[in-house]
């Protein structure tokens, strides 16, 4: 038996696509903020023709329903207008992240191998994406959202009728090979589980949701189609925002955000970020967290913050059945609990704990996560292999299916599941989902390399590798570390690379995973030391987050392996450690440790206001 049968208080309502649902918020508000971007605003009937526009121009280009469409648009303006323009001809959405490598776009353009591909504003203007098109897809028709402006006319697309089992979206994931892995997201599902959300938490029009969420990521849909069927208004933050905790705090308050979707490490440092006092976000309803595992250190911080007066909600579920299929929501109790459990299932779902012999767990019992619903995905794009591997038969209902999580959960006495981890090497790192495998099988890629090992390194925030060279060869590290960013999505992308003589191995020849240096050896002494103290003070926090990468004071700090997770981590370190709030666009225009030096000594000089009282001098203090 399931250890908990969720049952709907009502019968479920009949399917309603998306479009439709969208289009009913067009008719009731059409002057409504429908978008709000750094680029500007679009309003519910500017939505409504540029969409058509857009399923008229693909018509018109020969697109037929269930055909794939790659969407690559860095304004999320015209993110959403290709989005909604694709499923109102039946298309299937196939959404780029424009910050990814052009690598990384590239093969999941060729994993779907596209008729046509839509792009916006300046997504093709400064990278080789148009290249590495050609050379992919040469038969793909490239369409630019601007273009069709008008297209439709006064005449709209011709209709298509959807239905629950129609192809809607397809979210890659990475493979244990590193190529990706393509996920069919069924239309269905998605109309199953916007309404759920949108009845949890009681969204009406004029509700303000934040858009935090690369469009690569399946949680993009809760991020924009929640507010677009219900008359909300999506709101994106500015780039430089988006990474710099204490703008990004005052951004939520300042714009009266109602619901925040971001995963816990983004928490976190919003929650270590300056508060703005007792008033802060007077609007904000909800927080809802997936993605990772949420400490319940700082679920006890935002309750003794907040209290009951914003809900915050633990989330979780994989993309292969549609984002969230357990939700709890966080009470004063939880925070002194070893986990924040990840709750109950959602209406339409049902979780079964299995043993390692196929069966059932009992209560207190370890057992892996089996998810059984109707709306779960189609499965893993033109692979059925895959998805019999993960789709399986249901052993109580004939006929059906459960998919298989590769996660491992807990009944506690309270009938609130607790989330125990993975017992494969795949993780979360920033809410994105990472094959440690795939991570090694691109290093084994490279020809200076015999053998490759990933890990989760740290408080779980970045991936280091080791790597054993091949005969003959001296790797690297940061050249090797170049090789994985060129080829695997940001969050895979190791923070270093540590280069060993021979992997350490067990007595049946696998690589021991325990036995790998916890702390990464110390690079060769080359660049330019620290050379000041406050160098020294910089290069110290610079090497607790990349320790494999050395302090050459004038390297690069993406070039070291820093990523954007890591530049907030950097900068609130250096304002709680040494006192200086050092903006995020200064350290961007100069991302060493020389320059972040200088910075500092000035921010510091500034707020103390005199070199009198700083020891800035460049020699040590007596």
């Amino acid at each position: 038996m399931p250890i908990h049968a969720a049952r709907d208080a009502d019968t479920p309502a009949a399917f309603e696509a998306v479009t439709s649902m969208v289009a009913r918020v067009i008719a009731a508000h059409p002057d409504r903020v429908a978008v709000e971007s750094p680029q500007g605003l679009l309003t519910y009937a500017e939505l409504d023709a540029r969409a058509d526009d857009v399923a008229v121009t693909l018509q018109r280009s020969g697109a037929r329903p269930g055909a794939p469409v790659p969407v690559l648009a860095p304004d999320r303006r015209e993110l959403v207008v290709a989005l909604l323009g694709v499923l109102r001809c039946g298309g299937v959405v196939v959404p780029l992240d424009p910050a990814a490598a052009t690598e990384v776009l590239r093969a999941a353009v060729v994993a779907v191998a596209p008729e046509h591909v839509l792009l916006g504003a300046g997504a093709d203007g400064d990278r080789p994406l148009a290249a590495a098109l050609d050379a992919a897809v040469p038969q793909a028709v490239r369409l630019h959202v601007g273009d069709t402006r008008g297209a439709s006319g006064q005449r709209g697309p011709v209709p298509h009728r959807a239905r629950p089992d129609d192809p809607c979206t397809v979210f890659s994931t990475s493979g244990s090979t590193g190529a990706p892995k393509g996920i069919l997201g069924r239309l269905g599902s998605l109309d199953h589980y916007v309404r759920w959300e949108a009845g949890l938490l009681g969204a009406a029009p004029g509700w303000r949701f934040s858009q935090l969420t690369s469009p690569a990521f399946d949680a993009v849909l809760r991020d924009l189609f929640v507010p677009l069927t219900t008359g909300g208004t999506v709101c994106v933050p500015a780039p430089e925002v988006l990474l710099d905790p204490a703008a990004l705090r005052r951004w939520i308050d300042r714009e009266g955000i109602a619901v925040v979707h971001t995963v816990p490490s983004v928490f976190r440092r919003l929650l270590d970020a300056p508060p703005g006092g007792p008033e802060e976000f007077p609007r904000l309803r909800c927080v809802a967290l997936s993605g990772e595992r949420l400490p319940p250190a700082d679920a006890g911080r935002f309750l003794d913050a907040f209290g009951d007066r914003v809900t915050l909600l633990n989330l979780y579920g994989p993309t292969e059945t549609t984002m969230t299929k357990t939700f709890h929501v966080v009470t004063r109790a939880d925070a002194g609990r070893a986990s924040v459990p990840i709750g109950r299932p959602m209406p339409g779902a049902e979780v079964l704990l299995v043993d390692d012999r196929g069966r059932p767990a009992g209560p207190g019992a370890v057992g892996e996560i089996h998810l059984r619903t109707a709306h779960r995905s189609l499965g893993y794009h033109r692979d059925p292999a895959a998805t019999a591997g993960a789709f399986v038969p249901d052993p109580e209902v004939p006929g059906g299916v459960v998919y298989r999580t590769g996660d491992f959960g807990r009944l506690g006495a309270d009938g609130l599941l607790e989330y125990l981890g993975r017992a494969d090497h795949q993780v979360k790192v920033g809410g994105v989902r990472v094959e440690l495998d795939g991570v090694a099988a691109v290093l084994r890629g490279h020809p200076d390399v015999r053998d490759a090992v990933a890990v989760l390194a740290g408080d779980g925030t970045q991936v280091r590798a080791y790597v054993e060279p091949t005969p003959g060869a001296v790797p690297d590290a940061a050249a090797l570390r170049d090789h994985t960013a060129d080829r695997l999505p940001a969050a895979a992308v190791p923070a270093g690379v540590v280069v060993l003589p021979a992997l350490p191995r067990t007595l049946s020849g696998k690589v021991d995973r325990r036995a790998l240096p916890v702390d990464a050896p110390a690079p060769a002494a080359d660049g330019t030391p620290p050379r000041t103290p406050t160098e020294r003070a910089v290069a110290g926090i610079w090497a607790d987050l990349l320790p494999a990468a050395g302090t050459d004071v004038h390297r690069g700090f993406f070039d070291a392996g820093g990523t954007s997770l890591l530049v907030i981590e950097l900068l609130t370190r250096l304002s709680g450690e040494l006192g200086a709030a050092v903006p995020l666009g200064e350290f961007l225009s100069g991302p060493t440790v020389a320059e972040l030096a200088v910075v500092v000594e000035r921010v510091l000089l500034d707020d103390a206001g005199g070199a009198d009282e700083l020891n800035l001098t460049g020699e040590d203090a007596a």
